[in-house]
């Protein structure tokens, strides 16, 4: 029973610890994404480029991996799309996007 207890604390510890990471990685890879999302992720309108504030953690994984798959940003006539491909990209993996996904979920949408 203690050796359960153990490791479970031990497996909370080393998760929490892995999470406070991965945020971390994913706040200096959106940097990347400020000049058009902004700093908070509020968006800009006249960029087309849409608020990302409190989107789940999914949701921003599957876009930015249709982005990195061509589904999303490969058709010529896409010309915010052909801006956000290169963005997307950039990232090394599918860590890199988990990573900015996680870090984007935890700020605030504006509610103006």
């Amino acid at each position: 029973m203690k050796k359960t207890i153990l490791m479970i604390a031990i497996s909370c510890t080393i998760s929490t610890g892995v999470l406070a990471n991965s945020l971390v990685k994913g706040e200096a890879l959106y940097q990347r994404c400020t000049s058009c999302h902004g700093d908070k992720a509020q968006g800009n309108e006249a960029l087309n480029a849409p608020s990302l504030a409190g989107q789940k953690t999914w949701y921003v994984e599957r876009q930015l991996k249709n982005f990195i798959d061509g589904i999303r940003g490969a058709n010529p006539k896409d010309t915010y799309g052909l801006m956000m491909r290169p963005m997307a990209l950039g990232l090394s993996g599918e860590t890199d996007v988990a990573d900015v996904a996680a870090y984007i979920s935890t700020l605030v949408p504006n509610t103006k």
